[in-house]
């Protein structure tokens, strides 16, 4: 931990001079599916603290009403990353996106439409579950599609309190949406079909031992963008009680995340 808080420090020192020399670049960062902006917090405030213009919107269906996030589907979370994207193309020509899980997913496809500076995922995924070789965080997901007419909510555990302790997070807990859930499944796979069409420098980051998006994502990003520049990190945790997804808030990996990302947007140029 120390050491990565060092790193943010050299990072903050190396990139604050190009950044305030060059207020045009932002940063948009997006946040997971179910999730808030808080998930984004700690990196916001380290790229603010180096200068950029950051921008983290919450998105559709993801403002704390359980009825409108049940109404809402991908199309309408892109809708609302692109309408972030114009708002602040209009005051930074040269935009970095970044997201987390869904928001690196949505990250993606963005990248597949407009021209960005470059691009990070962080826990991202490009498919939610496959048969083969077999993963899935729950075995529902494969009946998504049926479940979403008969039984569109699901029961979900509540984590324990040292687990959010060690990974803090704020957003919809204690039922699964499945339309919206199987509308994120559908389009991720899409995502993954448009990879070609990503030519932005990209920075893939994954948990080793993520248990809720498979590591092989990262592999599946990384192998089918048309980047000219990629960079994989995968990252480690000491403690077994988390999914080990939650990069950007958990206490062992978020200034990691901090200090890779702003060593990334700052050799951007």
């Amino acid at each position: 931990m120390q050491l990565a808080q060092l790193l943010i420090r050299i990072a903050l020192f190396t990139v604050a001079g190009s950044a305030m020399n060059d207020l045009k670049t932002g940063c948009l960062l997006l946040h997971g599916y179910a999730g808030r902006p808080f998930e984004m917090s700690y990196l916001a405030a380290d790229l603010r603290a180096a200068g950029y213009e950051v921008e983290a919107p919450s998105l559709p269906g993801h403002d704390g009403d359980p009825e409108a996030f049940e109404r809402s589907r991908f199309e309408d979370w892109l809708a609302g990353a692109e309408r972030a994207l114009s708002d602040l193309r209009a005051r930074c020509p040269r935009v970095f996106v970044a997201g987390f899980s869904m928001g690196g997913t949505l990250a993606l496809a963005l990248a597949q439409r407009h021209e960005l500076a470059g691009v990070s995922t962080i826990a991202a995924p490009v498919f939610l579950c496959r048969l083969f070789p077999y993963f899935s965080p729950d075995p529902l997901l494969f009946c998504s599609g049926l479940l979403r007419f008969c039984r569109p909510r699901l029961a979900a555990s509540a984590p324990r309190p040292e687990s959010r302790r060690i990974a803090p997070w704020e957003g919809y807990e204690g039922t699964h949406f499945v339309r919206p859930l199987h509308s994120f499944k559908v389009a991720a796979g899409k995502v993954r079909q448009g990879l070609c069409r990503v030519t932005a420098p990209i920075l893939v980051l994954h948990g080793a031992r993520d248990r809720a998006v498979h590591p092989d994502n990262a592999w599946g990003i990384l192998s089918r963008v048309s980047s000219a520049r990629r960079e994989l990190h995968l990252l480690h945790m000491r403690e077994t009680l988390t999914s080990g997804h939650l990069l950007v808030t958990h206490e062992e990996t978020r200034a990691s995340v901090s200090a890779l990302v702003l060593g990334f947007v700052g050799s951007l140029g």
